[in-house]
């Protein structure tokens, strides 16, 4: 009984990989936010600041997880006016998908998973006021005269999309995709003092990972010693990915002029993902089990019985 007891662990550790293996899964993050001031005219008697204007932009959390198949979905969103007016660490979670979002006064993070037939997910969390080329976009952040300002924040992505089920044919294939973005943005535009700037920058990193399934495909091809054309097959073996990618988004607002300046500021973490590999059922599972224990109690006997003819 311990050896089949251990065979049995072992089994039921396999098994749990190979379900975590499968579909989409996500996470994009934003984190150190860090605001550095350097001071252009330290003789101008303005001491170097900047601010928030919460009346002015807004900060949104929106999570969502769909399992088609099972009928059920999941989902919660809060918006509030002000730049990181609010904090939060909330799941949404269904037996095949979920998704996680975080936000508060240095990260911006969310997460998900789709792991099962008709199965998805999105989550986004956002702060700020999405910045435009038309200089259009209400402005929420303040500089002093003279001063500029540098925005920092840590990215990472991730991105995997795998174990795909088998095309039935070419052109009928399972796809499993995930993507995860992070954006920051600036942009301002002023006239003061005999000075005039104007700047709109968007910075935006994406990972998008797909697993599509493998294909046989054929194509006649005249074969003169037996006189006609017969099949030639090829396959196609399936493809997965597994993306990641980290660095640092900048913003930078220069304000040169005598006076204090206006921009609009953003960030945004988003993910996405979509799964369609069937995942067995839990019926399925005690199938398999109580045939894997069938199996184990009877060569257990069968050796018992060798045993004791020896």
């Amino acid at each position: 009984m311990p050896r089949l007891h251990s065979a049995m662990m072992v089994i039921m550790a396999a098994l749990s990989v190979s379900t975590a293996q499968a579909g989409s899964q996500a996470s994009a993050s934003l984190t150190g936010l860090t605001f550095t001031l350097i001071d252009l005219n330290p003789t101008d008697g303005v001491e170097a600041s900047f601010s928030f204007t919460n009346a002015i932009g807004s900060t949104s959390f929106a999570l969502n997880a769909i399992d088609t198949a099972q009928g059920a979905s999941e989902g919660v969103s809060s918006t509030r006016s002000g730049t990181f007016s609010f904090s939060r660490d909330e799941w949404v979670s269904l037996t095949n998908a979920n998704a996680h979002g975080v936000i508060g006064e240095e990260v911006l993070a969310v997460s998900g998973v789709a792991n099962g037939p008709s199965t998805s997910f999105n989550a986004s969390v956002s702060t700020g006021s999405p910045s435009n080329y038309y200089y259009g976009a209400p402005v929420n952040l303040s500089l002093s005269a003279n001063t500029l300002l540098l925005i920092d924040s840590q990215y990472d992505l991730k991105a995997s999309a795998n174990n795909p089920s088998a095309c039935s044919y070419y052109y009928n294939c399972s796809t499993e995709s995930a993507k995860a973005t992070v954006t920051s943005s600036l942009s301002y535009n002023y006239t003061g003092s005999s000075v005039s700037a104007s700047y709109n920058g968007v910075e935006t990193r994406s990972l998008q990972a797909v697993a599509q399934g493998g294909t046989t495909s054929y194509v006649y091809v005249y074969d003169p010693l037996l006189g006609y054309s017969v099949p030639v097959y090829t396959t196609t073996p399936s493809t997965e990915q597994f993306l990641e990618e980290s660095g640092v988004l900048r913003s930078v607002f220069s304000n040169s002029s005598g006076l204090t300046q206006s921009a609009a500021f953003y960030l945004s973490a988003s993910v996405t993902g979509s799964a369609t590999t069937p995942v067995p059922e839990p019926a399925s599972y005690v199938l398999m089990l109580q045939g894997l224990l069938l199996g184990g109690w009877a060569l257990a006997r069968q050796r018992r019985a060798k045993s004791a003819t020896a």
